[in-house]
């Protein structure tokens, strides 16, 4: 009797577990869409020219738009090394490992991205000793980078794992973009 229960409670679980996962599969792009034809565009562009930081960027603002950060990580990574050095494509790295929930990465791609920022613009915050990056960064961009980084650092210090369903990461988003406001004025 105590083995049919278990067999049964076993059946059972692999049936909820088959059902969860077959409801998480992402589905494929329309090959017609304009969308998709611009995507491969992109794809085919970067391809070519694995070192322009724009293209880069732009490609993986495209993959988070379409909810797959998991494609951005991964062009990013595989472009050209240099490729991340660029604040504002670190920024966009930082923010794909955002939306796939690995904080810990994304808050250390965002001080990086921050650091990099503002050793270009020789602000005090920049690390001592760094050489100078071949980039250049303005005022604005390091606002946003900062808050960026910010935000993220609240998520890990309350323990957030999922930012796209928790409402911290809102508060977060809030109290960060406060301080960027008072800071503007």
């Amino acid at each position: 009797m105590e083995l049919k229960l278990n067999v049964a409670l076993l059946v059972g679980l692999a049936f909820v577990w088959a059902h969860l996962t077959a409801s998480t599969t992402v589905s494929p792009l329309d090959a017609d869409d304009p969308g998709t034809l611009e995507l491969q565009r992109l794809e085919d562009e970067f391809a070519l020219h694995r070192d322009d930081p724009q293209l880069g960027r732009t490609l993986a603002e495209a993959y988070i738009d379409l909810g797959r950060p998991g494609l951005a990580i991964a062009v990013l990574r595989a472009g050209d090394p240099a490729l991340i050095e660029h604040p504002l494509v670190a920024h966009r790295l930082a923010q794909a490992y955002e939306a796939s929930g690995r904080l810990l990465d994304a808050l250390a791609t965002a001080n990086l991205a921050s650091a990099r920022c503002a050793r270009s613009l020789g602000t005090v915050d920049a690390p001592s000793g760094t050489p100078v990056p071949r980039y250049t960064c303005n005022a604005h961009q390091h606002a946003v980078l900062s808050t960026h980084r910010v935000a993220l650092s609240h998520m890990v210090d309350w323990g957030v794992t999922a930012p796209g369903t928790d409402p911290r990461a809102q508060t977060a988003y809030d109290l960060a973009m406060r301080r960027a406001r008072i800071a503007l004025y």
